[in-house]
């Protein structure tokens, strides 16, 4: 078959345009050190990007997350603490003021301790974290006990309903607590109004009362401890799922870095290939063009 001077023409511009493209190419690979710049330059490596891209933005979404529950959490463990601390305390002035050689004025003095006992456990109980209350469950912007006439402490206002927040695939810790579980449990009154009782009680010189109060005191250190524990497991949580959402984000990044990086060696080496080829398909244009008569009419 004849080769026309068009076709031959037509070859040879293809030729430098190809060439003049990969040159610019590489070129932009040497000058940025990115191998991509646009979907068009390796699609599937693209969609592989944006899925590493979207990967490492949900572990530092999770990681955030993570900091803002562990700050939350190493505060209601502060207040657990001197829950436990607070109803300890009680339960060594309930003892010493039982007992017959105790006067009135020790009693009374015992009863007044444990009139700052309670207000000390209800402010625990009220805690607030950044704005809202930390032991009212789903209903965190509720007080968990207010105060009415008399000193009497009101129900549990808050929810039964504690709140999980996700902090990776598939794990989630709670981060709004039930108050009740501490204050009251499986009790017929919550702590407040036992600590009355047991006010009154002290007061009176009321034995049976006080070995009744000491021992509802006992169960509320009991629910204390078991959320406090179970809080430290939750806490353990978040540190693991820290170290394993930093081990994704950096092994994510490394994968994005292979995928959108440039080699820089490998670049150049591109460079100087896709000028050599410009240079070929100059030379192969020109020699097409030095056509003589006698070819054009042949």
């Amino acid at each position: 078959m004849r080769v026309t001077f068009q076709s031959q023409f037509r070859d040879t511009s293809a030729g430098i345009e190809s060439a003049t493209q990969r040159i610019i190419d590489a070129q932009r690979q040497v000058t940025t050190g990115k191998k991509l710049s646009k979907p068009s330059d390796d699609p599937i490596g693209a969609s592989n990007a944006v899925a590493e891209r979207n990967s490492i933005a949900a572990s530092e979404q999770y990681m955030s997350t993570a900091e803002g529950v562990a700050s939350r959490l190493s505060v209601v463990d502060t207040v657990l603490d001197d829950v436990m601390e607070k109803l300890t305390r009680a339960q060594a002035v309930a003892m010493a003021g039982r007992g017959s050689p105790t006067t009135q004025v020790q009693r009374d003095a015992a009863a007044e301790e444990l009139r700052g006992i309670k207000q000390a456990l209800l402010d625990d109980l009220n805690t607030r974290f950044q704005g809202t209350y930390v032991f009212s469950g789903a209903n965190s912007q509720t007080q968990p006990y207010t105060v009415g006439g008399g000193g009497v402490v009101g129900a549990y206002a808050g929810s039964t309903t504690e709140l999980a927040v996700d902090i990776g695939d598939g794990r989630s810790v709670t981060m709004a607590f039930d108050g009740s579980d501490i204050a009251q449990g499986s009790d017929p009154q919550h702590l407040f109004d036992e600590l009355d009782d047991l006010i009154t009680a002290v007061s009176a010189g009321n034995e049976a009362g006080v070995t009744s109060g000491m021992q509802a005191l006992q169960r509320a250190f009991t629910r204390a401890t078991g959320a406090q524990s179970s809080l430290g497991n939750d806490m353990h949580e978040i540190d693991t799922q820290k170290l394993r959402l930093q081990q994704m984000k950096q092994s994510g990044n490394e994968r994005l870095s292979k995928l959108e990086e440039a080699n820089m060696a490998e670049a150049i080496t591109n460079m100087s290939h896709a000028e050599a080829a410009y240079e070929a398909a100059l030379g192969a244009a020109a020699r097409a063009t030095r056509v003589s008569l006698l070819d054009y009419l042949k």
